[in-house]
């Protein structure tokens, strides 16, 4: 009998050990079943009709569906999806409660299309679901959408100030600053708190390096101030395009809202 508690936490611990690494096992083949749904997708982009078989969208829903699904999972939470992400762009907050995974949806030429999902902790629970506008901010100009998210900023309690780029083509790119907040289940833009805008759009000539910043010290948005270009300097030609000046311009972050400072 002296032998049986031994061989008895011996097997205890086998049969936790192999649970652990079928776990693992699991999750590793989600991820690749994520990377693989993407793929077919990608190949399949011109196939609008389906005449190779699934419509491109078909697939693509399927994408997000799966994906919004599997990051509604408390076994993904920390998970680093390896594979999706040579795909995918993932970004996680410094305090690790929220996840933004931004994908291309390759139907818009030079004008981008993208689409990013988010993953949030709470006391609650997990939540999940499509990191969109809502129908009155959508309304509010044409570079509400279409944006990849690279970078997270823990700006507040419970307020996240996410950076996103995109391209409608034309030589021209923007970049987008969001001050998301958890409500309801699902991640909310703030109401008119970039000197009374929902959100903070930067539009430059592609290539000109202008990119705003956000020092995390200070709070601030540093950007280049801007002016009308014209064809060979003649007035009455406006280019399209716009010049910096040199001069730099802040954004301070103050009791909820972002505001200019001179």
């Amino acid at each position: 009998m002296r032998f049986l508690k031994p061989f008895f936490v011996l097997i205890c611990i086998t049969l936790q050990f192999n649970c652990i690494s079928q776990n693992a096992s699991d999750l590793k083949n989600k991820d690749l079943q994520l990377l693989e749904i993407y793929k077919k997708f990608y190949d399949n982009r011109h196939d609008y009709a389906g005449k190779k078989g699934e419509a491109r969208d078909t697939i693509l829903n399927r994408f997000k569906n799966t994906l919004i699904k599997t990051l509604k999972d408390e076994s993904f939470l920390a998970f680093p999806f390896d594979s999706l992400s040579t795909r995918v762009k993932i970004v996680t907050s410094k305090d690790k409660k929220l996840r933004v995974f931004s994908w291309n949806e390759l139907n818009g030429g030079t004008w981008h299309i993208y689409n990013s999902a988010f993953q949030y902790k709470t006391k609650q629970g997990l939540y999940s679901g499509l990191l969109s506008f809502n129908e009155k901010q959508e309304k509010i100009g044409e570079h509400g959408t279409d944006i990849t998210h690279y970078e997270i900023n823990n700006i507040d309690d419970g307020k996240y100030l996410i950076k996103g780029y995109g391209t409608h083509g034309s030589g021209k790119e923007f970049f987008v600053y969001r001050l998301l907040s958890f409500k309801s289940g699902n991640l909310i833009d703030c109401s008119g708190c970039f000197d009374g805008k929902d959100r903070f759009v930067y539009e430059v000539t592609r290539g000109d390096d202008l990119e705003p910043a956000f020092n995390k010290d200070k709070k601030e948005i540093t950007y280049y101030e801007l002016k009308e270009s014209y064809v060979q300097g003649d007035k009455n030609a406006p280019s399209g395009f716009m010049d910096s000046t040199g001069k730099i311009l802040k954004l301070k972050y103050k009791n909820g809202l972002f505001t200019n400072t001179k």
